[in-house]
């Protein structure tokens, strides 16, 4: 899996979670588990995603949950025009 495969699934999962008006738990044991691909290749991906803005962490009842993932407005929109179709 390439490393834009891998941000489109995780994007994809987010955008998804959105949909359903809940928040993406655990993208990087999902991820990991999931497509079956190293865990600091995705810790590296996941941070290049929130650098970019396109993801951030979830916050509930004032406590912020690292693993937990919303994707955000930008986010959103890479997903559409990059990803969308692409996934599997």
């Amino acid at each position: 899996m390439t490393d834009q495969e891998i941000r489109c699934a995780i994007l994809k999962y987010a955008y998804n979670r959105k949909k359903e008006g809940r928040f993406a738990e655990n993208v990087l044991g999902w991820i990991t588990s999931s497509y079956k691909v190293d865990n600091k290749r995705v810790q590296a991906i996941l941070r290049s995603l929130a650098n970019e803005d396109l993801l951030k962490s979830s916050v509930r009842a004032r406590v912020v949950y690292a693993n937990d993932k919303v994707i955000t407005e930008k986010g959103t929109r890479e997903y559409i025009e990059k990803c969308e179709g692409k996934t599997g």
